[in-house]
């Protein structure tokens, strides 16, 4: 599916997710039974580029410039990035810039990062798993990455196995019963007697940038969920 088809669909999803949902509780730091240490600090990460009142993490929830323009795909395709990737995107048009932190040189450090566009879900995923301190590799620019991940890692749990979802778990999302077209981070997970349960993820490239859903384990659009794994 083209991505401009794959990203209308995730859009329009989104807000009718967003539409639905009930007023959130709790907040985006609170874990439940279960939850891993490594899994908090994932989803502590994804929380924070949601909630950050500092302008240099808050600038990038929005695109910028033309289409899927945006800070995580500049971050992890930076040339002086020392874990650069090497799959391709576009330059921005207008260009942009903001100040990010990446190691260089083997040094971590505040340095200026040239926004690049491609779909970014995977992109902003990756990225708090990697400050989460979890295992990044294999993990790429694709959605389906995180079912491979899972899956070699022995993290990966499927819809229908049953699986409680947990902070910092990526969830995974078909929409249309073709290619994977989304992953994004949970932050937080509630108990429910009437619904049996929902939680809510943060994500990149939902609704053109960074946003807070409520989702439903039973969900069908939802393939399973890859936990994150110690290096």
């Amino acid at each position: 599916m083209k991505a401009t088809m794959r990203k209308a669909i995730r859009t329009a999803l989104v807000a009718a997710v967003a539409a639905a949902s009930v007023t959130f509780i709790g907040t985006g730091t609170a874990h439940a039974a279960g939850d891993t240490q490594l899994g908090i600090d994932v989803g502590n990460i994804a929380w924070e580029q949601y909630t950050s009142t500092s302008t240099t993490v808050s600038v990038r929830r929005s695109e910028a410039g033309n289409e899927d323009c945006n800070y995580y795909t500049g971050f992890w395709t930076d040339p002086d990035n020392d874990r650069r990737t090497s799959h391709g995107s576009a330059a921005c048009s207008p260009a942009k810039t903001t100040s990010g932190t990446m190691y260089s040189g083997g040094v971590k450090q505040s340095m200026p990062v040239s926004w690049r566009s491609r779909a970014w879900c995977a992109d902003f995923a990756k990225y708090a798993f990697y400050w989460g301190t979890a295992e990044y590799s294999g993990l790429t620019p694709h959605s389906s990455s995180f079912i491979t991940y899972g899956n070699n890692n022995g993290t990966w749990h499927s819809r229908s196995s049953g699986y409680t979802p947990r902070k910092g778990d990526a969830v995974v999302f078909n929409y249309d019963g073709g290619e994977t077209d989304h992953v994004a981070i949970v932050t937080s997970y509630y108990a429910d007697t009437v619904a049996k349960g929902y939680y809510y993820v943060v994500g990149g490239n939902q609704s053109d940038g960074v946003t807070h859903v409520k989702w439903y384990p039973s969900d069908t659009r939802i393939v399973g969920y890859a936990s994150p794994a110690a290096k």
